[in-house]
């Protein structure tokens, strides 16, 4: 009777103690890790691939929380929305950045949270929000798979146009094959033409070689005279320069005495002719009555006969 209550002691206690370490991680893991975590919700525009619940969340390299969620933004198809919980302490601000991360060649990806500065303000529920909500940057994989994806379809549009282009030139392409293997033909069967041809190609380079020497060589002496004529170029031109600036200081004092002329002085002298041209009148008058009469220089000119009236 004894054994048997000893075995009942001892299960009851085991009981206790696995019952007693059950609570303390209930206690350890619920509501003291969810007070000390925060979730935030991340949009992404375009495909997640890698990503999954429970995927590492990192800020700046350093593993900060999980993804709990995935899920579709039911506003636009489109996007999809990534919920995040991640220690309390991490400084999400507002102008911090989010994207995928490739993780190696693993395909497995991970949420990366960097930036914001030190100023900048934490990041809060912004109008109907369920939690403060971050707008991801297109991941570097990402943006090489579209570019990849791009540049597969410019290339097959480009394929598309040349073979249009082949199909509807494709006799005057053969044409100029067929020109191009007669010409190839033509060239082997004159072979040895062809060898004399650069061979007296060869021999008129090395005479014009030889040529333009002698001409550097001729340059070479004769320029000590090519200097000398230079000079007394340069002498002329300073010395035509030197008669062209007498002339025209010339013609200046020429033309303000021309000026003065036909200003105060050409009134004066058209004045002076009038008077002269009265007095040579004048003259003549005389000169004209005395040959009328004589006597009147000795005795005077006559009275003038007073006229007579009738009664």
């Amino acid at each position: 009777m004894e054994t048997r209550a000893n075995y009942a002691l001892i299960g009851a206690f085991t009981l206790a103690v696995i019952l007693a370490g059950f609570g303390f991680v209930l206690w350890f893991s619920g509501p003291n890790k969810a007070a000390a975590r925060r979730g935030y919700d991340v949009v992404f525009s375009g495909s997640v691939a890698g990503l999954s619940r429970g995927g590492a969340v990192t800020f700046n390299g350093l593993r900060v929380g999980d993804v709990t969620r995935l899920g579709l933004n039911p506003a636009d198809p489109g996007e999809v929305i990534a919920h995040i919980d991640i220690d309390k302490a991490t400084p999400v601000k507002i102008d911090t950045r989010a994207r995928l991360e490739m993780s190696g060649l693993t395909g497995v990806a991970a949420l990366a949270l960097y930036g914001g500065g030190p100023s900048a303000k934490a990041l809060e529920i912004q109008n109907k929000e369920d939690y403060p909500t971050l707008h991801a940057d297109p991941s570097q994989f990402q943006s090489l798979l579209e570019t990849g994806q791009r540049l597969a379809d410019q290339l097959g549009a480009f394929v598309d146009r040349a073979n249009k282009l082949l199909d509807g030139n494709s006799e005057g392409i053969n044409k100029t094959i067929a020109n191009v293997k007669t010409f190839t033909d033509s060239l082997a069967n004159n072979s040895s033409d062809m060898g004399s041809l650069i061979a007296n190609l060869n021999s008129s380079a090395r005479k014009f070689d030889t040529a333009m020497d002698n001409v550097n060589g001729l340059l070479g002496d004769s320029k000590g005279e090519v200097h000398k004529t230079i000079v007394n170029i340069g002498e002329a031109a300073r010395a035509f320069k030197k008669v062209a600036d007498n002339v025209d200081a010339r013609l200046k004092e020429i033309a303000a005495g021309i000026t003065r002329f036909t200003g105060p002085g050409l009134r004066q002298y058209e004045a002076l002719a009038a008077d002269g041209r009265k007095t040579l009148d004048e003259i003549n008058k005389a000169v004209r009555s005395i040959k009328r009469d004589p006597s009147q220089v000795i005795f005077g000119g006559k009275p003038e006969l007073p006229e007579y009236r009738g009664r």
